[in-house]
């Protein structure tokens, strides 16, 4: 099915290959219904079997929520946002820009990948790398034990760290390789952060509450 996406939407055009994608953002989470934001539009309240701009809410309580659009399903927590990409054409070449969009505490955060595991990442400009958790990467199946340890000042001290490379790391469409990373032991960070190893191969313009994204 096609959905008719009209300015809230990004659409993407390389010669044959198209496809069009959308930043859904969660602004608050009920039973049975749930508050969401499209592209930093208005936000707005839609019910179990509802959609909006083409996102069908399936599920919804008070701490998570699962959506489809264009038949893919993501699940998404308060406050956390997703890429969703629409498939209008044949498969589209990888991203070079990207726009995120801040929550509502100001925080950009957005879906992406690493080893291709799904993770959500939270950009911090003032960590020198990509930190995730023990737990993050056990999550993922990340074999982090296997870099050089280390220590990590967190809020709670100093912790074990282990120094790694990862392979494929993405971050709203936009896929680097051979990235620098840290996992610390334990659950810091809560949400795993997109640091300077990763952004340093970013060109980043913030407006207001959008910030674009663009590979070097």
């Amino acid at each position: 099915m096609r959905y008719r996406l009209i300015l809230s939407l990004l659409v993407i055009c390389f010669s044959q290959q198209v496809f069009a994608q959308i930043t859904l953002q969660t602004i608050a989470l009920f039973e049975g219904k749930a508050m969401l934001s499209v592209n930093g539009k208005k936000a707005k309240i839609i019910q179990v079997g509802q959609t909006y701009e083409g996102v069908r809410l399936i599920s919804a309580d008070t701490e998570q929520i699962e959506v489809e659009f264009d038949g893919k399903r993501e699940v998404l927590t308060l406050q956390s946002s997703v890429i969703l990409t629409e498939s209008l054409g044949t498969e589209a070449p990888p991203k070079t820009s990207t726009l995120v969009w801040a929550d509502a505490d100001g925080f950009f955060r957005s879906n992406g990948q690493v080893n291709g595991r799904n993770l959500e990442f939270l950009v911090d400009t003032g960590a020198n790398l990509v930190v995730l958790s023990s737990e993050q990467a056990n999550r993922i199946g990340l074999e982090y034990k296997n870099g050089t340890q280390t220590f990590a000042a967190t809020a709670s001290g100093t912790s074990p760290m282990y120094a790694i490379r990862l392979e494929q790391i993405s971050f709203a469409g936009i896929e680097l390789n051979n990235i620098n990373a840290g996992v610390i032991e334990g659950a810091f960070p809560l949400v795993p952060l997109l640091g300077m190893t990763f952004l340093n191969h970013l060109d980043m313009n913030r407006s207001g509450n959008r910030m674009e994204l663009k590979k070097r």
